[in-house]
């Protein structure tokens, strides 16, 4: 049986899981990480803008007060993991495991999946505030480039492990293909530090967008 970090967690997972909004909803591990993401952008999005993303198919949703049960489930979530990264606890949930021959569509790859897509809505977010870093002067901005640039590459590796070693293949041959598949369990420990790294990373951006990271923590 599934371990949750938390009973909200389970909450939302009950949800996902409930026939009425299974084929509606993205996956629970797919919702985990994109709320991740939405928490770590250096503005924090009104939840009408970043609500609908969870949605797989439009219009699913049964009634007013399903669709009220899962927005307050979400912005739950979202408060929750705010406090953890304002309390330094960042990292990879526990109960994303990394095996061989990991499935495209398995838990840790859809946590993955959740994080860059919303990444991806988001960022215009960064973006902008790249933007305004850079008006500023700040000299290491090229260098803070380079490490989310390099957070993102390994989000995208665990994302569809598959996909990235027949990338690696095509690209350098059987033989770098070998290498990557045996380095993945140790690549696999550093994710934390990979997410701990991006998170800073959002936060140098929010000096330049003061204010944002205390919106959804009051």
């Amino acid at each position: 049986m599934q371990q949750f970090e938390s009973n909200s967690h389970q909450a939302l997972a009950e949800l996902c899981a409930d026939g009425a909004l299974a084929g509606a909803l993205h996956s629970y591990d797919y919702i985990h990480g994109l709320i991740f993401a939405v928490a770590s952008a250096p503005e924090i999005p009104m939840p009408e803008q970043w609500l609908p993303w969870v949605i797989k198919q439009r219009g699913q949703l049964r009634d007013e007060q399903q669709a009220d049960s899962l927005s307050d489930a979400l912005m739950v979530l979202l408060q929750q993991q705010l406090k953890d990264m304002s309390d330094e606890r960042i990292t990879l949930p526990s109960e994303y495991n990394y095996a061989p021959n990991v499935a495209a569509n398995s838990p840790v790859s859809q946590w993955f999946c959740g994080l860059l897509a919303g990444h991806s809505q988001l960022e215009d977010v960064w973006l902008d505030a790249w933007g305004k870093m850079g008006k500023q002067g700040d000299s290491e901005i090229f260098s803070l480039q380079k490490d989310l640039k390099h957070c993102l590459r390994l989000f995208s590796t665990f994302a569809d492990i598959p996909l990235a070693l027949e990338q690696a293949a095509e690209k350098d041959g059987e033989d770098k293909r070998t290498e990557l598949e045996q380095m993945l369990p140790t690549i696999f420990l550093s994710l934390s530090r990979s997410l701990i790294i991006y998170v800073g990373l959002s936060g140098r951006l929010v000096d330049y967008l003061p204010n944002q990271f205390e919106t959804f923590q009051k």
